[in-house]
């Protein structure tokens, strides 16, 4: 039998708070980040719409002025997420052990793009754009075969919900239809700076997705260890 206190904190509690505390930091890094995107230096403040969220990760900011406030805030909320989604897959990699090589590749693709996150933070754009968009890129990749993997694992365990299986295979869809647009369809911003709010948006809109869909997970994880414990 599985014990569900030992666990509790990292799979129920902790997604939670992990999507309010970076919330709340991106929020702060956005009302301290100077000014500027890509393609306008003279921007006043961070736009929603025409700022990536690594502007608010570099070290001076696109209108040339110092962004250390804002980089770390970012830097720190994406380091917080890299940890707490590692421990979460950690956590959970031996509930189907019925499937044991199976979960432990979905675990394995969890940790790596976990440890992107934590890439991501510690390679600020303006400093190392290389690395930070392997990392970048790899978080996603790495979250689409995770998904699919962990889908097949809820539909394989008896006392796991199939429609968290559904809501993975969704997630993973629409992760991976992100990575083709923004990497296949879209064009370089900073040569076609029409394309730059299409990427933002985009770019937003998969990355607060993907902690809607950790968090409802751990729901569903919650529920299952709770039944296999009675």
């Amino acid at each position: 039998m599985l014990n569900m206190k030992n666990n509790k904190f990292w799979i129920n509690d902790m997604p939670k708070y992990s999507m309010i505390i970076f919330v709340g930091l991106n929020i702060l890094a956005m009302l301290l980040y100077p000014g500027g995107n890509i393609n306008n230096p003279d921007q006043i403040g961070y736009s929603f719409i025409y700022n990536f969220f690594s502007d608010l990760g570099m070290t001076v900011s696109h209108s040339n002025e110092n962004n250390m406030m804002s980089c770390l805030l970012f830097n720190l909320s994406l380091c917080f997420i890299g940890v707490c989604f590692a421990m979460l897959f950690y956590s959970i990699r031996n509930y189907f052990q019925d499937y044991r090589y199976l979960s432990l590749f979905a675990t394995f693709l969890g940790l790596y793009a976990s440890i992107s996150y934590i890439g991501v933070a510690l390679t600020p754009s303006n400093l190392y754009l290389s690395l930070h968009t392997f990392f970048a890129h790899w978080i996603f990749r790495s979250l689409f075969a995770a998904s699919i993997l962990y889908s097949i694992l809820i539909f394989k365990t008896k006392d796991f919900e199939n429609k968290y299986a559904y809501a993975f295979i969704v997630f993973g869809f629409m992760v991976l239809a992100y990575v083709l647009y923004s990497e296949l369809y879209l064009s370089d911003p900073r040569i076609f700076p029409e394309q730059l709010i299409k990427h933002v948006i985009a770019q937003k809109t998969i990355a607060f997705w993907i902690l809607i869909s950790i968090y409802l997970y751990s729901i569903g994880l919650s529920k299952y260890l709770l039944k296999i414990n009675k």
